[in-house]
């Protein structure tokens, strides 16, 4: 990246991408170093090729066509070519190079997506591979992944500050900062996730302040992608270790990923409750406004979502068994309620039944 970053066009479209997100950055930076590598052999660089497209020396289209046959032939996934190819369309329209939608779909043939199945994972999955781990700090962040629906960089982020443990069930502060759609929400945990979050900290607890983040090891570290990357690896020995490493067809890709538990709570939590709780829940950027209250949210996880988030048995056996002792108590009151209405309808007819015709007319009167 700091190679490319030499390009004084270059240098200049990254910082002004960087103003929004890094990641975008980094992102449109390894398709542009894709860019220099194949520009070398016609002797030109990102920066020399602008001045020859602006005076139409070379046809831009035939450029963009020509760099498709070059990454097709690199071996580089559809998705990746897709972000590669919109990185130097931006880059090339950013000095004033025009690329007509219309003309680069009839002269720039990409090469179609067809997207894979994805399916969650079952409790059961997850119960499998967790006994094989014997990382306290992996088993952790994949609870909290399942029954909050964090997205993995999401839940590398937390700080102690965010976890809200006196609340039941755990109430979690997810910063706009640290998500994909750059919106703050605010969502739950279960209390299997929270013995587990209470335990990691425990052992941790001279060295904690507000700012620590839950996940690190060392106090001092203070970027989230740090530790995303070493969960990842973890997960990924732990996956060889399960014999749960498959990947899928034509792809380095695995079939189970940080991202699948996600999958799993948001099937979980539509299936409980509803598309827009669920939506709203996970962050997706389409979701509606849930008008709910806070506490309202709050409960409805907790009787409706979070006893199908648990995993192990033991602990999803007391979740549930509470949440129909708390179900009980309610229709309890709710009968109670229902037989004083009751009673008290019976009292008034009866009370009415005594009044004299004259005094009945009387009170109609009046």
């Amino acid at each position: 990246m700091l190679v490319i970053e030499t390009h004084r066009h270059v240098k200049i479209f990254l910082e002004s991408i960087q103003r929004n997100s890094k990641n975008s950055k980094r992102a449109y930076g390894s398709g542009l170093v894709h860019f220099a590598e194949f520009l070398k052999p016609m002797k030109q660089t990102p920066d020399s090729i602008i001045p020859l497209l602006t005076k139409g020396k070379i046809n831009v289209y035939e450029l963009l066509d020509q760099f498709v046959s070059y990454l097709t032939k690199q071996h580089i996934s559809v998705k990746s070519l897709d972000l590669y190819m919109a990185a130097v369309r931006s880059f090339l329209e950013y000095f004033d190079i025009d690329i007509v939608p219309s003309k680069f779909r009839r002269r720039v043939k990409m090469p179609k997506s067809y997207a894979d199945p994805e399916e969650p994972l079952s409790l059961s999955d997850i119960r499998e591979l967790l006994e094989y781990c014997n990382n306290a700090r992996l088993t952790c962040y994949l609870l909290l992944l399942v029954s909050s629906g964090l997205r993995p960089i999401e839940a590398a982020s937390l700080r102690l500050k965010d976890i809200d443990f006196s609340t039941s069930p755990t109430r979690i502060n997810v910063r706009k900062e640290t998500t994909k759609t750059k919106r703050g929400r605010v969502i739950y945990c279960s209390d299997e996730a929270t013995t587990h979050l209470k335990k990691l900290l425990q052992f941790r607890k001279n060295e904690l302040q507000p700012e620590t983040l839950v996940f690190s090891i060392k106090s001092n570290v203070r970027i989230p992608s740090t530790i995303y990357i070493k969960m990842l690896l973890q997960f990924e020995k732990l996956q060889k270790i399960a014999d749960k490493d498959q990947r899928k067809e034509n792809s380095k890709r695995h079939k189970i990923t940080l991202h699948s538990f996600r999958r799993t709570a948001f099937s979980l939590i539509n299936e409980q409750t509803n598309s827009e709780y669920a939506n709203w829940f996970l962050g997706h950027n389409h979701s509606v406004y849930w008008t709910h209250k806070e506490p309202e949210r709050r409960e409805i996880y907790r009787t409706k979502c979070m006893p199908f988030l648990t995993i192990y048995q033991e602990t999803r056996d007391n979740t549930i068994e509470n949440a129909l002792r708390e179900k009980d108590r309610t229709i309890k009151l709710l009968t109670n309620r229902i037989g004083d209405i009751e009673l008290h309808q019976r009292e008034t007819s009866d009370l009415l039944k005594q009044l004299t015709p004259e005094l009945l007319e009387r009170i109609r009167k009046s």
